[in-house]
């Protein structure tokens, strides 16, 4: 192999969580090979050993972040489905309240915008009940002022 190829590549970053060094014994010169590869094996055994604790470790860490995310994603779904509920609510009274209205052509729930900022669902649903207080108020006042029909 040419060396000079091996300078072309960057180091691979470490992969190891923590910052221990671990320390290679140097031998006596007159240790076999075979006694050093087992010296060696027996590092990188331990090693392994100490790596698969870490792992286990960060395993639990995650698998309890997972379930703690999903319990926060049924929350939000339900919470959804709550708004969704509350939406649909208020829609079908405003069209109840507003059926006799014959100008008025009551046609499906408009999408929801999403080009709106976001903001806390507690604001926009208050916002979604002042408006509906709003047609409420505006009804009942027009039904004080308008004129009796001839029967």
């Amino acid at each position: 192999m040419n060396p000079m190829m091996t300078t072309r590549f960057e180091s691979v970053p470490s992969q190891r969580q923590s910052e221990e060094v671990i320390e290679v014994p140097a031998l006596p010169e007159n240790v076999s090979a075979v006694e050093r590869y087992k010296e060696i094996i027996a590092i990188a055994t331990d090693a392994a050993a100490r790596q698969r604790k870490l792992d286990e470790v960060r395993c639990a860490e995650l698998a309890e972040r997972i379930a703690a995310t999903q319990q926060e994603i049924a929350e939000v779904r339900d919470r959804e489905r709550v708004v969704r509920m509350g939406a649909a609510l208020h829609w079908e009274q405003a069209v109840e309240q507003l059926w006799n209205e014959r100008w008025l052509q009551m046609v499906t729930p408009p999408l929801p915008d999403e080009s709106v900022p976001p903001r806390p669902q507690s604001e926009y649903n208050r916002a979604m009940d002042v408006a509906y207080q709003a047609l409420e108020d505006s009804l009942a006042k027009r039904t004080l002022l308008r004129r009796k029909q001839k029967d």
